[in-house]
């Protein structure tokens, strides 16, 4: 989240049956599809962080219409 929001990197995730350790996998997955993040996966401050920087990044990147 750090590098494709704050510092603007390019990610891409791959993720196979044989990555399925537990079933909680599947639902943090189906929760990144539905709604773009996991519950509980990171603490306040670091969202909060995210949050400040996004902006500032957009701003970079020429896309103002987006904030």
């Amino acid at each position: 989240m750090f590098a494709s929001g704050v510092m603007g990197k390019d990610i891409s995730f791959t993720m196979t049956d044989s990555h399925i350790l537990e079933e909680s996998f599947l639902e943090d997955i189906n929760n990144i599809l539905n709604t773009g993040e996991v519950p509980n996966l990171m603490i306040a401050e670091d969202k909060d962080y995210i949050n400040q920087e996004l902006p500032n990044q957009i701003k970079i990147e020429g896309s103002n219409d987006l904030i």
